[in-house]
């Protein structure tokens, strides 16, 4: 690597995410609490329609579901990964913080094809998590309409970010580093980013 270690550049990665995502977890936190009260002062009255009561409900629900999702992805993400990892698994809770950070700075991040994606790779699990979140994190703040998606037609895992407004897309070079040092490669252009990882096989990616 060129001197930054990789606990180190996963801490920052990771707060540099928890940061951009505090502020809607916050929201949704306070959306629930705000609708639950209202539900629990209507719901208190025995001549309030239960339709003046129930939009409340189905909005906290809905914001309770965007906090868990949330949740869900920060206690994923701060847990050691358990190998062999799926990228597109990675990508995904990085994901559930990151969609929501964007579209409220009238920005767009799409996941695509990820779901069904159950591919796993031999790489260091670590390595993996640093390369997928920050790859994602430089495509939202270097594009206003950004979408990661994984590539079929292989066996190893493939994931593509790319910027659909013509935004430059940059890898910082201890990311690329630390992706080179684990077998993982990555293709830059100059709005897309593909990223190839070694199968559970134990095959290596030729890097360049």
């Amino acid at each position: 690597m060129t001197g930054v270690p990789f606990d180190a550049l996963w801490l920052d990665t990771l707060q540099r995410i928890c940061g951009l995502a505090a502020h809607e977890v916050k929201g949704a936190l306070n959306g629930v609490s705000v609708n639950l009260e209202v539900v629990r002062s209507r719901a208190a009255k025995p001549d309030v329609p239960a339709a003046n009561v129930s939009k409340f409900a189905n909005s906290a629900s809905e914001q309770l579901d965007v906090v868990i999702a949330m949740a869900e992805a920060l206690l994923g993400l701060s847990r050691p990964p358990r190998e062999p990892v799926q990228p597109a698994a990675i990508a995904t809770q990085v994901g559930a913080l990151l969609v929501p950070a964007a579209r409220a700075d009238g920005r767009s991040l799409a996941l695509e094809a990820l779901f069904d994606d159950s591919r796993v790779t031999s790489a260091d699990g670590s390595v993996v998590r640093i390369v997928v979140a920050s790859c994602l994190l430089g495509a939202m703040e270097q594009s206003s309409d950004a979408r990661c998606r994984a590539e079929s037609g292989s066996m190893r895992p493939v994931l593509r970010i790319e910027s659909c407004d013509g935004g430059i897309l940059s890898v910082s070079p201890d990311v690329v580093a630390a992706a080179t040092s684990a077998g993982i490669e990555i293709v830059a252009e100059s709005s897309a980013i593909t990223i190839s990882f070694p199968r559970e096989s134990g095959e290596v990616a030729e890097t360049a």
